[in-house]
């Protein structure tokens, strides 16, 4: 039980004090410290904080004051005191928070573990998955994960739009069957091998020669732009039968 107060908030000495007070009843300052094995004036101490808490009440009974455990409901109120100051905080952090996710942020990974989490966390913007750039060699990397990470974007009704590279007839007449899914090709002269994957307010570059490399930008003014030359080479790109 001592912990446990202690985990909501009072002290070591004033969750002693509490217990021992509550199994004392009314008990005088002394006896309240030679029970709990406090210093006297340590006590006086706890005991007025418990008081301030409503945790403690004082009396005077036959010109002696006493102190007396209230109800443990009362703790209660110290766990709605804590919730009521943390409810007007939340606000102010928010703006905090916000301000910092203004800033960029660029990050670099590498390997196909980091590129399958990149792929799942764009699923958490629930807005449509937009990837240009892939080459051929694109599918080979992601062969053991990506039926899945479709299963789930389609389940979530997610759309994805895709622009291969030319080289990439054979996997487009594949990936062109899903729901939720639409892809053109774009002529050879465009084929990259930096795969470009926008989705929210993140930026995501792919390397696939000779390794993986990612960079990840955090920025909502990229993205937006990135979004918009999307647009431009979805027009100029052909659908695939």
């Amino acid at each position: 039980m001592e912990k446990l107060l202690q985990e909501i908030g009072l002290s070591k000495n004033e969750s002693i004090v509490y217990l021992k007070l509550s199994e004392l009843g009314a008990a005088s300052a002394y006896k309240i410290a030679k029970e709990s094995k406090l210093f006297k004036a340590n006590t006086y101490d706890v005991l007025n904080k418990l008081e301030a808490k409503g945790l403690v009440s004082k009396k005077t009974v036959e010109k002696k004051v006493v102190y007396e455990a209230l109800d443990p409901s009362s703790l209660m109120n110290i766990l709605d005191s804590k919730k009521e100051k943390i409810s007007k905080i939340i606000p102010r952090i928010r703006l905090i928070q916000q301000f910092v996710k203004s800033e960029s942020v660029v990050n670099i990974y590498k390997g196909t573990a980091a590129l399958r989490n990149l792929f799942y966390h764009f699923l958490e913007f629930d807005e449509p998955f937009l990837t240009y750039g892939i080459p051929k060699k694109g599918f080979e990397v992601v062969r053991h994960w990506i039926d899945n990470f479709h299963k789930e974007r389609i389940k979530k009704g997610i759309k994805m739009y895709h622009i291969y590279n030319f080289e990439a007839h054979e996997r487009v007449k594949v990936i062109n069957k899903l729901r939720f899914t639409y892809v053109r090709c774009l002529p050879q002269l465009y084929d990259s091998q930096v795969a470009t994957n926008v989705c929210g307010d993140e930026v995501v570059l792919i390397t696939f020669n000779p390794t993986i490399k990612i960079i990840q930008i955090k920025d909502k003014d990229m993205a937006d732009a990135y979004k918009r030359y999307f647009n431009i080479l979805w027009k100029k790109a052909e659908k695939i039968a």
